[in-house]
C-alpha cells in the first residue's frame, strides 16, 4: 500500500472511509509533544492529561475551514487548576497546565483508579472550546462539564451536544527510551466523524455503527508504536472499506513569546507593576507555555513607553 503519511512523527491528516458517510483525522506527534510536556517538569499523570489536551486541539484544529486559532480549556476545582492547549492555523500547537503541586502529590498518594485520574486532578469543572476567526470575527465558543473518565470522552459529549455530530476520540500518551537516551513523550490520537447522509450515500446511522465499531479496536499500543505509521494503522482498521488518506500537515510548536511583543507588554504595566517585576536589576517575564524567562533591562523597556 501507498503510505503518505509514512513512518513520520509530528503530521496530522485527514481520512475517508469509502462508500460511507464518515470521516477521520489522524495525528502522531514525537518531539513537539515532547517539548511541550517537558518544559515544565510536570508529574506524569498531568504531563498525560496535557498531552491529551494537546491532542485533541490537533485533531480538532486542523479541521478548520479558515485561519484562525481553536483553543482548548478544561478548568475546575481539583488540584490541577486548569489547562489549555492552543492551536494556530499553518503554525503549530502550544499548552501548558497550571497547578498546585503540593495538593497533585497529596491528591496522588492516595492511588486513584486510572478511570477517575481526570477527576481526581481537574475535579468538578467546565471544559471549553473556543473558536476564533480573528480580530474582525466574534468568537465561538462551546462548554460542556467536566464529566467522563478522559477528556476525549468530554470532547465527544461536546459534539454531541454543541455540535450535534456524532464524534469518537481516541488518544494515547506515552514515553520512550532507549539506550542511555532520556526519556520522551510522544502521542498518537484519531477522531471519527458522522456525516449527513444522503439518497446517494444511504444511511449515515449504519455508516456509523459499522466504522465505529472497527474504530473501538484500536489500542494505545498501536498509536504509540514508532515502527507503525498512521497510514499503516488506519489500513488495518478500515482496509475492507477502503480508507482515502489526505496529504498530511506537519505539526510544530508554536509560541507567541517573541521579545518584542514582550518588551511592548510589559511597557503597557504601570510603573510600579514593572517595578515589582525586577530581580537583579532585571525585569523579568516568564512565559507559561514554554517557561523561558525573558529578561529586560528597565531602560529598554522605557524606551517602548516613549
Amino acid at each position: 500500500m501507498s503510505d503518505p503519511l509514512g513512518e513520520h512523527d509530528n503530521i496530522v491528516a485527514g481520512f475517508q472511509i469509502e462508500g460511507r458517510t464518515v470521516r477521520g483525522r489522524v495525528t502522531r506527534m514525537g518531539s513537539v509533544l515532547d517539548e511541550i510536556l517537558s518544559a515544565h517538569d510536570y508529574p506524569e499523570p498531568v504531563a498525560r492529561l496535557l498531552g491529551e489536551a494537546v491532542l485533541i486541539t490537533t485533531l480538532v484544529g486542523d479541521a478548520l475551514k479558515f485561519d484562525g486559532r481553536l483553543i482548548v480549556q478544561a478548568q475546575g476545582d481539583g488540584p490541577v487548576r486548569f489547562l489549555v492547549a492552543e492551536h494556530v492555523s499553518g503554525e503549530g500547537v502550544r499548552g501548558f497546565a497550571s497547578l498546585d503541586r503540593v495538593a497533585v502529590e497529596a491528591a496522588l498518594a492516595q492511588a486513584p483508579e486510572p478511570d477517575a485520574m481526570m477527576t481526581t486532578l481537574l475535579g468538578h469543572g467546565s471544559f471549553a472550546m473556543t473558536i476564533d476567526h480573528g480580530p474582525d470575527m466574534d468568537q465561538y465558543q462551546g462548554v460542556v462539564a467536566l464529566e467522563g473518565t478522559s477528556l476525549s470522552e468530554v470532547a465527544e459529549t461536546y459534539f454531541r451536544q454543541s455540535e450535534q455530530t456524532p464524534t469518537r476520540l481516541h488518544c494515547a500518551i506515552g514515553e520512550i527510551w532507549s539506550g542511555d537516551q532520556d526519556r520522551q513523550w510522544r502521542g498518537g490520537g484519531a477522531l471519527l466523524q458522522s456525516v449527513a447522509g444522503d439518497e446517494a450515500r444511504g444511511s449515515a446511522d449504519e455508516d456509523w455503527d459499522h466504522a465505529r465499531a472497527l474504530f473501538e479496536t484500536v489500542e494505545d499500543g498501536e498509536l504509540l508504536d514508532p515502527d507503525l505509521s498512521a497510514g499503516a494503522l488506519l489500513y488495518r482498521l478500515f482496509n475492507e472499506d477502503g480508507v482515502r488518506l489526505l496529504e498530511p500537515a506537519s505539526v510544530a510548536k508554536r509560541c507567541s513569546c517573541e521579545r518584542e511583543r514582550l518588551r511592548r507588554i510589559i511597557a503597557s504595566f504601570p510603573a510600579d507593576d514593572r517595578a515589582e517585576m525586577e530581580t537583579d536589576g532585571a525585569i523579568v517575564m516568564t512565559c507559561e507555555y514554554c517557561n523561558r524567562d525573558w529578561k529586560f533591562d528597565p531602560l529598554e523597556v522605557d524606551g517602548a513607553v516613549s
